[in-house]
């Protein structure tokens, strides 16, 4: 069985400060680009937050080992799914796929042969994140796995904030009382 292996916490409680501090250090233009666009001010009420959601498929859960095959991103507000402004990729991995992460992600030999490696997509995928709130399911697997991807190939690589479902999901499941965890279950 492969575990997801214990990453450091990320805490940042000023992220456009941050974004202010790290745009002038960058010295890939795309990297300055994407720091010099400013996060939604703290008090933007929620309902017009820029936000965009990330997902990818990777070829195993270690960003040190396993390498990043797609790419999808859709931006919204709670008002509206920008779906004419999606994208999706399929990169070629610097590794060819096993035969296990084909089975989790169904992307194929043949649909990576001829994918552009992610280098040719990392500008647009800036981009497309810089400004917005990025929302994922895993942020175990989206944060690490961008920022090593584009540290490989850039040199340097890139934080920005994020909202992960899965960490909301497990804390309002914490906060049910148990009683109605279990009736919920027998529903299903």
């Amino acid at each position: 069985m492969t575990f997801i292996r214990p990453r450091r916490k990320i805490t940042q409680a000023d992220w456009a400060k941050y974004m202010q501090k790290r745009a002038p250090l960058a010295q890939d233009t795309a990297i300055q680009r994407f720091f010099e666009t400013s996060p939604p001010s703290l008090d933007t009420p929620i309902a017009e937050v820029p936000m965009v959601a990330l997902d990818m498929e990777t070829t195993g859960l270690d960003e040190r080992r396993h390498a990043i095959v797609s790419i999808g991103l859709v931006p919204f507000t709670l008002g509206r799914i920008k779906l004419a402004e999606r994208r999706y990729w399929v990169v070629k991995p610097p590794r060819p796929l096993d035969e296990a992460s084909i089975t989790f992600h169904h992307i194929t030999h043949s649909e990576i042969a001829s994918a552009p490696d992610l280098d040719e997509i990392i500008d647009p995928v800036l981009d497309a994140l810089a400004g917005r709130i990025v929302v994922v399911h895993f942020r175990h697997i989206e944060r690490p796995f961008l920022d090593a991807a584009i540290k490989s190939r850039r040199g340097e690589g890139v934080m920005f904030p994020m909202i992960d479902t899965m960490s909301l999901e497990a804390r309002l499941h914490r906060q049910k009382p148990m009683g109605c965890r279990v009736i919920k279950a027998t529903m299903r």
